[in-house]
């Protein structure tokens, strides 16, 4: 092997690779944040002079927090650096860097990045074993194995230097981490104003993990993920991201203005569909103006995105911007798959891999995500709903920390039907012992059946039972019930 015909081969077009790179982060420098490894230290992941530059010129202006590079930016980035300035000069300045933006799609820097990573890959590996079969002498002693495990070990060690953000650690507890644990660090974001037991049962919503709730269309998923999660978490200080493909910003505000006309100023005139068809009275605009003010003092930090199309890329891309201005939590209502050519194997793969994207996100980020999903309609009269109800579809529960599953409570599990759903609470004694209360429940009333399919913090398996009333978005947690299994043997894997 001519070693460097072989590399000459590899970094044919690498210059070319390296500065579409490098230009996808200057056209969406936040995409720095993803890559902090990447030429600090001893690090040399980028190699070619021009791109490199570049790249450092770029990732100073990202350090002095600039989101956006243009020629008044690189102007005064520049000002007082005149070797830097004089270099740029040199490469034809702004039109230069102009004409490559132009060029490229940021959403195209991690492929461009993966192919500099496997070229640095094939550059190293054909280096060493150049140099391991230019004496092969040094394995007349050993044997197959000990070859073997020889370049298995090489082969691993170049993967992990030439990969991002690859991090190898000890998994032994020290002082540190029990401290982290006495301090709750294993807690999420609390949402247990109305939810008290369901919070209890998932800590909360847990960070940098997915939170899937499915129902069938028509059964309060989003209404109960806005009066239960959104509106408590922003009340305990948290900034909320609402995502949306299906609902609109007005939807959200009438949401909003019916609950602090309710639960801040006890006014119960106006209900969701009276916001709707409007004609207000004049105590009517008066109360709505003072709910407006208390909005504002409230929730300020509730956001919200209208997505026109399921396009996991542009929702990757808003998690990410979002959480890096202070976000904590996202809304998405609803995930489905980006793929929509009507190909249902296709599509539910396409899922799978969407939903891994965004788990990849919220993970980096540090976020907390919940997604509403929409349950297959040959489930709607399936009594006890768990992962199956997910239809080829279910792989999704894989890759999220809690997953639940909601709908409207029948009329034969009223308390005294057939199927009587048999509401309760638990009751803590003197003695510290618990005993289940029964609890009676209104047959005029409408009632919501939450099943806790997956948890990663107790057991799952579990139903819970709420009250609605839809005209208000209010919401009432009775407690835990029992609902009958008759589809066969509860999915416990």
């Amino acid at each position: 092997m001519d070693l460097n015909k072989t590399i000459k081969k590899i970094e044919s077009n690498r210059e070319q690779i390296e500065a579409s790179f490098v230009f996808c982060l200057w056209k969406d420098p936040q995409r720095y944040d993803d890559y902090k490894n990447v030429n600090e230290g001893i690090d040399k992941t980028l190699i070619c002079e021009e791109p490199l530059f570049y790249f450092r010129v770029g990732r100073g202006l990202r350090q002095q927090g600039f989101s956006n590079i243009d020629n008044i930016t690189l102007d005064t980035y520049l000002s007082d650096k005149p070797t830097l300035r004089r270099h740029y000069e040199e490469l034809n300045g702004w039109r230069a860097c102009k004409e490559m933006m132009d060029l490229v799609d940021p959403e195209n820097a991690d492929s461009y990045y993966n192919q500099i990573a496997k070229m640095n890959t094939l550059k190293i590996l054909a280096t060493k074993y150049d140099e391991l079969f230019s004496h092969p002498e040094r394995f007349d002693d050993a044997t197959n194995e000990d070859v073997y495990n020889t370049f298995e070990l090489l082969n691993n060690s170049v993967a992990l230097t030439t990969g991002n953000g690859a991090k190898v650690e000890n998994i032994i507890a020290d002082e540190k981490y029990l401290e982290q644990c006495d301090a709750g660090m294993g807690v999420g974001v609390q949402y247990d104003k109305v939810a008290k037991i369901l919070n209890s049962l998932t800590l909360g919503l847990p960070i940098g993990d997915m939170y899937l709730l499915a129902a069938h269309s028509g059964s309060f998923k989003s209404s109960f993920l806005f009066n239960n999660m959104v509106v408590p978490i922003a009340e305990n200080g948290y900034k909320v991201c609402i995502i949306s493909n299906e609902m609109t910003v007005d939807a959200y505000k009438n949401l909003l203005l019916v609950h602090v006309l309710t639960n801040d100023l006890n006014y119960w005139n106006i209900t969701r569909k009276k916001l709707k068809a409007g004609h207000f009275t004049e105590e009517d605009k008066k109360m709505l103006r003072e709910a407006i003010k208390i909005e504002k003092e409230k929730y300020s930090d509730i956001q919200f995105v209208k997505l026109f199309e399921s396009d996991t890329s542009s929702l990757v891309k808003h998690i990410k911007r979002l959480a890096r201005s202070g976000t904590k939590v996202f809304i998405y209502d609803t995930l489905k798959a980006s793929d929509s050519s009507g190909n249902d194997d296709r599509m539910w793969q396409t899922l799978l891999m969407d939903s891994r994207r965004i788990f990849q996100a919220v993970s980096k980020e540090q976020v907390c995500f919940v997604a509403s999903f929409q349950l297959a309609l040959y489930t709607t009269n399936q009594r006890y709903l768990d992962a199956s109800c997910l239809s080829s579809s279910k792989q999704i529960k894989e890759v999220c920390s809690e997953v639940c599953l909601q709908r409207l409570l029948w009329d034969d599990e009223y308390s005294g039907e057939k199927y009587d759903c048999e509401p309760y609470r638990y009751k803590k004694l003197d003695s510290g012992k618990y005993i289940k209360v029964p609890v009676q429940i209104d047959k005029d009333k409408k009632y919501v059946v939450i099943f806790l399919d997956k948890t990663r913090n107790d057991e799952r398996g579990q139903c819970l039972l709420y009250c609605v009333n839809g005209a208000y978005n209010t919401w009432q947690e009775i407690g835990y019930c029992t609902i009958v299994n008759d589809h066969g043997q509860y999915d416990r894997r």
